[in-house]
């Protein structure tokens, strides 16, 4: 797990909610968190990234597994996967457009809205690579993972609003498969609603990362007046009867919220909604974690 919070971190730069200033204040019950991606490896010490956040480089400067060699330029990166156009899972890419030692893979929709109408990212054209939703790639050069982008119920990014219109690539969840062993993992930072395919996808898996982004629908009220809900902003909220917790707790395998804003209680460590969560067998990600599958 390089990074664990949504879109501006924790704490976030323009943010006083009592999370942020308690990140910002070095209280060790709210640590600073970085946004989410990921770093999945088949053992071969090469490693594919899922989204490029903003921080990557800071991100690759804390896991040494993603150190050049020495004297090298070369990165140990196969694959950089996209599962939206959203800023905090894209603006990485710009961090690592001084070499492309990697492909870039996503969908035609999230490629296009990138390459068309954003001038910056062309830069890194060469890297791009597409494959249709439900089909199936190899992750790693060596074969051994197996992945597909399969659609959730979510919404476009606010800045495309007005050149885009939703599509079934626009929202991605990602399975990955380890071809020796069967083992399978999800990885779904966006979802609106939890729809029959979604749950589906999340319940065959034996280790998911599923969107923890907001605990109550009306969570971002509290800090601004008029903000749309959970659900208009693309999220599932972890709570209530609706809420992803309660879907969640019944799955086996292991189960991580990621994706966590900075306005959710389950932010502190000791507060009573993360206490509520680790009863109900769920986990919460936190930069550095790591999973063995």
């Amino acid at each position: 797990m390089l990074g664990s919070a949504a879109g501006g971190g924790l704490p976030q730069w323009n943010c006083g909610g009592e999370n942020s200033v308690r990140a910002r204040a070095g209280d060790a019950n709210v640590p600073p968190r970085s946004q989410t991606s990921i770093a999945i490896c088949a053992g071969d010490e090469r490693w594919s990234i899922v989204n490029a956040s903003p921080d990557i480089r800071d991100q690759f400067a804390r896991f040494s597994g993603l150190h050049p060699r020495p004297g090298t330029r070369d990165v140990p990166i196969d694959s950089v996967v996209l599962t939206g156009a959203d800023l905090d899972h894209v603006m990485g890419l710009l961090v690592l457009r001084e070499s492309l030692p990697y492909r870039v893979i996503t969908t035609p929709w999230i490629r296009d809205v990138l390459l068309d109408d954003n001038a910056t990212f062309r830069l890194i054209t060469p890297a791009f690579g597409c494959v249709a939703i439900d089909e199936p790639f190899d992750l790693d050069r060596g074969g051994r993972l197996e992945a597909k982008l399969f659609p959730v119920p979510g919404k476009i990014p606010g800045y495309l609003q007005e050149i885009a219109s939703n599509s079934p690539e626009a929202t991605l969840g990602l399975r990955v498969t380890d071809k020796r062993t069967g083992k399978r993992l999800v990885y779904a930072p966006g979802i609106q609603t939890l729809d029959e395919a979604t749950l589906a996808e999340l319940q065959a898996a034996d280790v998911r990362f599923v969107d923890g982004t907001f605990w109550t629908a009306e969570e971002l009220l509290r800090m601004r007046p008029g903000a749309p809900d959970a659900w208009k902003m693309g999220h599932v909220p972890i709570s209530g009867p609706d809420g992803s917790l309660e879907r969640l707790r019944l799955m086996r395998g292991r189960t991580f919220y990621i994706h966590i804003n900075n306005t959710n209680p389950i932010l502190d460590e000791r507060s009573r909604e993360a206490a509520m969560i680790r009863d109900a067998g769920v986990g919460i990600s936190n930069d550095g974690l790591a999973v063995e599958i």
